[in-house]
Parts: structure tokens; C-alpha cells; sequence
């Protein structure tokens, strides 16, 4: 089923670092190398960084009545039609289900074989309901993105340089819950005749070459069943997070290699995400069903930070830094058909290292 109304990777790392290496040297091939002398007074700079991300989370939660995507029972009353079913399958053989009979049908269970009646009775969950929330919290995960900013000096006060800065971060995150649920699924039940027709032992699975035991291959609706059940698997949110921040800097020189600088100011983030869920509906009677499908959204999200940054200078045009930034921002949702998933950003803190340019 896809809702049409969303992990973070490891592998930004070694890239990121390739990037970083190949900025530091061409920074060091741009001029000698030298300390940067105390008359040295740069108007503009440049950073690029691999950035840390931490303390993020994220909620997901369901409510109401969820239809399941692998429901085919196909039609009743018809010969010649597919039906899959969670404990068999009867299917068109390559004869077409001559004379209607098919030699392409299978089951799961000896329970399923009523023979008095001599009908075998497959079921087929079509719906589940659930009412209820989970957590999956990303305390601890890292995430690994991209951190950019520039900035400008406006005045001096003393030794210390104020200014402004514009900065820019891309974040991948990736959130999993996989916690088994308690659901109530609402099973359809159907049978096939089977007069005339010795039943192989079960499990069996026949195949649609028309060879073989043969079933008739018309179903016929029963009364509906309600059981109870778990659904496992995963729901994920998947987001990208574009981070934009703006305030004021103090830049303050501690000797020839060494500075700091401290800043803060408004925030904000452009989340695009992707919830997928990927579950399994284990039924009490022994059956299964899947159930996947996607939600996809786009959110704003508003908030400030603070950051405190130390420089050292190994040439005269370019300083290696970390930085370390706490920028609490609102919540994102991605929501649709009962599902929610909420991103929690209120903690999120951010770590960032690399090549930072004055000019």
C-alpha cells in the first residue's frame, strides 16, 4: 500500500574525509607555511567541515483501522482467477484450469481440510487495528553529514574581532522502531471443493504445469473471522535536515596558532522525510501476512543556536577547527492514513571539524 500525502549512512564519513584532505592540501600548495602574525586581520572567511549529529529522536505512532498491502484473495465465484492467500495459494496453471481444475495450489496446515464437508479453507488477513504508540530513540546513534558556514568582520572591539556569520548543515538521519505490536486483524475465510480428489499430506505446493493433484478452482466466501495477533517488522523515518542559522560572532585571537570564537543567533531547518513501514501480521492461528508501504513530507522547523568554535593556524591562510553547536529546533512530522512519525529536535547537538579559509 503507498501513502502519498518520510538511516542515516556511515558513508558520508570516508567521503567527507577525502574532501577535507584534499582542502587542507591545497590549502597548504596556496602559500608558505608560517604563523599567522598578530597584524594579520581577515575581513571574510570560509569553513567546510564533516559535521556530527546527536541526541535526536524520533516517536512514531498508529491509530485506527490499517488495510494490508499482500491481501490478493481474488474474486469468489469465478473459475480461472489468482488467489493468494496467507496459509496456500490457488492459481491458474498453464492449461488454464482446463475443465476448471488446477493443478497450481497449495496449503499449509492438515487443519485446513475439512472432510466431511471435503472442502479445503484457506484465510487471509485483509486489516488490522491498533491503537497505540511507540518510541525509537536516537540517543547515542551518530549521524554524519556536512557543515558549511561564511562570515564577515564588522568591527574590533579591543583584540577581539565581532562579526557575523551564515552557516548551512545537511544531515542524513535514519530512526528504526522495531518493537512486535499487539493487533486485532480481521481474517476473510474462503474454501475450494475438493470432492473427488484425494488430498496430498500437508504442507504441499504444487506447480502450474497441469500435472498432478488437481483442485477445484472456484472459491466461496465464509463468515469473516476477528483474531488476535502481532505485527512485526520495521518503521523508519528516513530524513534529510537542512539546517540555516544566522547571528553574530566574536573571534578572539589567543596567540599566533590559537583563537576562538563564540556565536549565536536564529535557526532554522527544511526536513524532507520518508516514513516506511515493512511488517510481518503473525496471525495466532500460524498465519502471516506483509504489510509495507511509504509516507513522504516536507516540514519547516524553527529555533536558535549557540556555538563555540577554537582555531589553530598552521599557515597563514587557513586554520584547521572544531566546532560545537547546540541548536534546539521544533518537530517534524510526517503523517498520513493513522500512521504518524514525529523527528525530536529540541536536543539536537552538532560537532564539526575541519578546514577553515580567511581571506
Amino acid at each position: 500500500m503507498e501513502f502519498q500525502p518520510v538511516k542515516a549512512t556511515q558513508s558520508a564519513l570516508p567521503v567527507a574525509a577525502r574532501w577535507l584532505c584534499g582542502f587542507a592540501g591545497a590549502g597548504l600548495l596556496a602559500g608558505p607555511v608560517q604563523a599567522q602574525s598578530d597584524d594579520d586581520s581577515w575581513a571574510r572567511h570560509f569553513r567546510l567541515g564533516m559535521q556530527i549529529g546527536l541526541n535526536l529522536k524520533a516517536d512514531f505512532s498508529m491509530h485506527g483501522q490499517f488495510g494490508l498491502s499482500s491481501s490478493q484473495p481474488g474474486p469468489v465465484g469465478v473459475s480461472g482467477a489468482n488467489h493468494s492467500y496467507d496459509d496456500g495459494y490457488v492459481l491458474v496453471d498453464r492449461t488454464g484450469n482446463a475443465g476448471g481444475y488446477t493443478s497450481n495450489w497449495g496449503y499449509t496446515s492438515a487443519s485446513q481440510y475439512n472432510p466431511a464437508a471435503q472442502t479445503l479453507v484457506f484465510h487471509s488477513a485483509t486489516s488490522f487495528d491498533y491503537s497505540g504508540s511507540e518510541s525509537s530513540g536516537g540517543m547515542g546513534v551518530q549521524y554524519m553529514g556536512v557543515d558549511l558556514a561564511y562570515g564577515g568582520e564588522v568591527t574590533h572591539w579591543g583584540p577581539a574581532q565581532i562579526g557575523w556569520e551564515f552557516g548551512f548543515g545537511l544531515l542524513p538521519i535514519g530512526i528504526t522502531d522495531s518493537h512486535p505490536l499487539p493487533a486485532d486483524f480481521s481474517q476473510a475465510v474462503y474454501s475450494f471443493s475438493t470432492a473427488g480428489i484425494v488430498l496430498p499430506t500437508a504442507p504441499y505446493n504444487g506447480g502450474p504445469s497441469g500435472i498432478g493433484p488437481t483442485i477445484h478452482d472456484v472459491a466461496t466466501a465464509l463468515p469473516a473471522n476477528t483474531m488476535s495477533g502481532t505485527l512485526t517488522g520495521t518503521r523508519t523515518l528516513d530524513a534529510d535536515l537542512f539546517s540555516f542559522r544566522l547571528g553574530p560572532t566574536v573571534y578572539w585571537p589567543l596567540s599566533k596558532r590559537w583563537a576562538v570564537e563564540a556565536s549565536g543567533g536564529f535557526a532554522m531547518g527544511l526536513v524532507s522525510a520518508n516514513y516506511k513501514f515493512n511488517e510481518t501480521a503473525v496471525l495466532s492461528d500460524g498465519g502471516k501476512a506483509t504489510n509495507s508501504g511509504k509516507i513522504g513530507a516536507t516540514d519547516l522547523v524553527y529555533g536558535g543556536y549557540v556555538a563555540a568554535t577554537v582555531m589553530y593556524h598552521p599557515a597563514s591562510n587557513w586554520d584547521i577547527y572544531l566546532s560545537a553547536q547546540f541548536m534546539p529546533l521544533g518537530d517534524a512530522l510526517v503523517s498520513g492514513g493513522g500512521r504518524q512519525a514525529r523527528l525530536d529536535l529540541s536536543t539536537g547537538a552538532y560537532i564539526s571539524a575541519g578546514i577553515n579559509w580567511p581571506f
